[in-house]
């Protein structure tokens, strides 16, 4: 059975999963390009990091909007299990995947949940073998630098999980059409397993 990419971006009331919540998820499903975006009412908006909200350029008011977590998780699955396959062949891809994986998971659990796919793709490792293909030696691998280096045009509107996933998108598209060998950096982290 052939693998599913979804490409995932989180915006989060800040960097600890678990304590700060996932406020904004946004997936593409690369078979169709089809991309749902999700806005979630923060549960415990007076945790939120007043960086993380200027990053994300929200007040704590905008933390109220959107819909309840478990309602977010459920719209999550059923978009990603419409595909009709198993957690192990659905691959997530994301530009810091770790930390989104982080974040994920702490948002399912917290429902009552397990994250539908097992299988992760870090496009900054992605970008990294590109890098090296073209000689950079410690190449800056955040989002923005990393289109760059590839020639793939940036979307404006950083920090925004509509914006990001759609510029992973792009990037992700590049990268495979480059033949950099992906298969090697992609990881197996089931839900309640680390890395």
């Amino acid at each position: 059975m052939a693998l599913s990419y979804y490409i995932i971006d989180t915006e989060t009331t800040g960097l600890k999963a678990g304590f700060h919540e996932v406020i904004q998820a946004s997936i593409i499903r690369c078979e169709d390009q089809f991309q749902k975006t999700i806005n979630i009412r923060a549960e415990n908006p007076s945790r939120a990091s007043k960086e993380a909200l200027q990053v994300t350029k929200k007040t704590y008011a905008d933390l109220s909007q959107g819909i309840e977590r478990k309602d977010a998780v459920e719209q999550m699955l059923a978009f990603m299990q419409e595909d009709g396959k198993t957690s192990d062949h659905r691959c997530v891809v994301a530009h810091n995947a770790a930390f989104d994986r982080r974040f994920l998971h702490a948002m399912f659990e917290a429902s009552n949940a397990k994250f539908p796919a097992n299988l992760w793709l870090c496009t900054r490792s992605f970008s990294n073998k590109l890098a090296k293909r073209l000689g950079v030696v410690k190449p800056k691998l955040t989002l923005e630098a990393s289109m760059e280096r590839a020639g793939v045009k940036i979307r404006k509107g950083a920090h925004n999980a509509t914006v990001d996933t759609l510029n992973t998108y792009d990037l992700w598209s590049k990268l495979m059409n480059e033949n950099l060998g992906h298969v090697s950096i992609i990881k197996r982290v089931p839900h309640g397993e680390t890395v």
